[in-house]
């Protein structure tokens, strides 16, 4: 098994790539070696072992859900009926096969998860909230937000120095 790697296992060079490749994960290894200052075999070794270690998990194409018939975005919190590891287990196993479910948190602090869902439309959502939540035996109770305007979307994840992290 091989190690996984840490974020002590990241130079600058490593942070570099990482921070281009998240504004633009197409630019053509050459560009990103003349933007870091090394080669671009050495980039493209480089990406392949963040590839392979786990950093990179996927390359996607980061669609606009209102675009493509999904305007309805809603931030639902729920409690499942009772705190045992098989009942968590499960809902996570449910919840992670929900296609118009985006993002899923299991949670402290009195709710179990924290869902962000999209839908066509109300009509859409009101059918998913029945079959996903108030038919849902391992849930007790559910709180739906529907989203007014997503002021802040994104994946981006902030890179820091090395000098900067604990």
């Amino acid at each position: 098994m091989r190690k996984k790697i840490t974020k002590n296992d990241l130079d600058r060079f490593d942070l570099a790539i990482l921070d281009i490749l998240q504004d633009n994960n197409r630019l053509p290894h050459s560009a990103i070696a003349e933007q870091v200052g090394l080669s671009t075999p050495s980039i493209q070794r480089r990406i392949s072992r963040l590839e392979e270690k786990g950093v990179i998990k996927s390359h996607v194409a980061v669609i606009d859900p209102a675009t493509v018939g999904n305007p309805i975005t809603a931030v639902i919190e729920s409690r499942l009926v009772e705190d045992r590891s098989l009942v968590m287990d499960r809902a996570k196993r449910y919840f992670r096969n929900v296609e118009e479910i985006q993002q899923c948190y299991f949670v402290n602090g009195g709710v179990s998860f924290i869902i962000i869902m999209i839908s066509r439309d109300l009509q859409h959502f009101e059918q998913l909230v029945r079959q996903h939540f108030a038919d849902n035996m391992d849930i007790l109770t559910y709180r739906t937000l529907i989203v007014l305007d997503p002021v802040k979307t994104g994946l981006k994840i902030p890179l820091f120095d090395l000098d900067d992290r604990p």
